[in-house]
């Protein structure tokens, strides 16, 4: 008796860790995203000053979204508000349907008066993958004269109801998917 106690607090305990995963498979995501320039000295040089973004083929606007009842990174964009050594850029959230296949849409992000670009997307391949892959344009590098385009692109397999960090040097992004 007591052996099969076990054995079926164990199948639930698995159950349980898989729940939200099976969950989102059949209905959709909510994703929201901080983006984020950050004023930390560096001593990296930059040079890019042309886009080097990959474009997916099927790109969605984020317009064709649906936003989200509530955003859970309220605070987080306040926290960022409120110290000197960051300047949130945007703050924005939608619900994703989740189509066959394994890979949803790419969705477009734009923001910051047309110098933040990019895209994020979610792969289901052997677990949950999210790439992020956005630019962020600068006045200019102050020693050419020429502006500088600032790129983060990460690949990163991810946890749904977790909170990511994706950091550059020049800005970040915080971002958290959870199933609907």
């Amino acid at each position: 008796m007591t052996m099969i106690r076990i054995m079926a607090y164990g199948l639930a305990a698995m159950l349980g860790l898989f729940s939200s995963q099976l969950l989102a498979e059949g209905g959709a995501y909510q994703i929201e995203l901080i983006i984020f320039s950050q004023a930390m000295s560096n001593t990296e040089v930059f040079e890019q000053t042309a886009s080097q973004i990959k474009w997916p083929s099927a790109l969605t606007e984020l317009s064709a979204y649906k936003k989200p009842d509530a955003t859970t990174l309220d605070d987080s964009y306040a926290a960022l508000a409120k110290d000197s050594a960051y300047r949130p850029i945007l703050h924005v959230a939608w619900v994703q349907p989740i189509e066959g296949g394994g890979v949803i849409a790419p969705v477009h992000i734009q923001g910051a008066g047309g110098k933040l670009d990019g895209y994020v997307q979610l792969q289901h391949d052997q677990g949950l993958q999210m790439t992020v892959d956005l630019e962020l344009g600068s006045d200019f590098d102050g020693g050419s004269g020429k502006a500088v385009i600032y790129r983060l692109n990460e690949k990163r397999f991810i946890k749904l109801n977790e909170l990511y960090y994706l950091d550059h040097p020049k800005f970040g992004v915080v971002v958290k998917i959870s199933p609907l």
